[in-house]
């Protein structure tokens, strides 16, 4: 049956106007809002547009539905599709008004948000280095994090961190175990002017190379926080059980949260409802002031929202 892309390109188009100078989730397939088009996800990453598919090929008529939009938006310097069929993963380059010859990876800064800039990386691995479906969260944290000490937990390149600090957090602890995405969290700080030579900077900001799961004392030694944000993988052989270990952190963070502190509680798991994971939240970590949700930002269409990500505010 064939498949109209007229969706997907009303929907791009009005992304790409609304949020021209930053990086933006400007199409969300796998919400299933879309029929038939729930294998493709596309970010924009200015001034360059990335296509995830995920099936083996992007068919021909969805190209030509791309490259119609490249054409009418001048600011698409290149279009990149990716194939990412579980798990394997192909890249290459659509369209580009370039007339140098490129070639992947792509390596680049791209604007976040007024003031903040972040390396991505695209061809070189299956994620950018961004996740700009964590939109709402990162706005929300920017937003509360003024005089607060913020503890940043499975970091990943700590754009949490970057929001954090541009709201006036007075410092965030950033904690992952992977040191590549450490060293890039180091990176993102660094164009920002948020670390370095500057001895105020320098002291509101730590990033750790650490097995979370094995650095309890060592977080519980640091003065309490104010807000927890605490985003696991759903999944990682050899370093996170999923739920079980994700219910050991929620015990953990009472103990390094101040009272009246927040945590920001992230999990993508289709099976499972916010109501549920409210539910486990509570039966988890016993008594807490109130668990409420945090909407995902109006680009993010879930034909049931409950199958999406979801964001927990947890107050103690």
């Amino acid at each position: 049956m064939a498949v109209d892309y007229t969706f997907l390109q009303q929907e791009l188009n009005t992304n790409l106007k609304k949020y021209p100078n930053r990086i933006a989730r400007v199409f969300h397939g796998r919400g299933r809002f879309f029929p038939s088009l729930e294998d493709i996800n596309i970010e924009w990453y200015p001034p360059i547009l990335f296509v995830q598919c995920y099936q083996e090929t992007l068919s021909d008529d969805a190209k030509q539905a791309l490259r119609q939009v490249f054409e009418a938006h001048e600011s698409i310097e290149t279009i990149v599709l990716q194939s990412r069929p579980w798990p394997d993963v192909t890249n290459e380059i659509l369209c580009s008004r370039s007339t140098a010859a490129q070639t992947l990876p792509m390596e680049f800064t791209s604007p976040l948000d007024e003031g903040i800039e972040c390396q991505v990386s695209l061809g070189a691995n299956r994620n950018t280095g961004v996740f700009p479906d964590m939109r709402s969260g990162w706005d929300w944290v920017k937003t509360h994090a003024e005089n607060k000490r913020v503890l940043n937990l499975f970091s990943y390149t700590s754009i949490f961190s970057l929001f954090a600090l541009r709201g006036g957090a007075k410092k965030v602890v950033n904690m992952d175990m992977c040191g590549s995405a450490t060293k890039n969290a180091k990176a993102n700080h660094e164009l920002n002017g948020l670390l370095g030579d500057n001895e105020s900077n320098a002291s509101k900001v730590s990033i750790w190379k650490k097995d979370i799961l094995k650095s309890n004392s060592q977080i519980a030694k640091q003065s309490k926080f104010d807000l927890i944000i605490l985003d696991p993988p759903p999944f990682q052989k050899g370093s996170f059980r999923g739920w079980p270990d994700y219910q050991k952190l929620l015990r953990r963070c009472p103990n390094y949260l101040k009272d009246n502190g927040v945590i920001l509680a992230a999990l993508n798991h289709q099976q499972v409802t916010f109501a549920e994971f409210k539910r486990d939240i509570i039966e988890t970590m016993g008594e807490v002031k109130s668990v409420s949700q945090l909407p995902l930002s109006d680009e993010i269409k879930e034909l049931e929202p409950d199958k999406g990500l979801k964001l927990a505010l947890i107050t103690l």
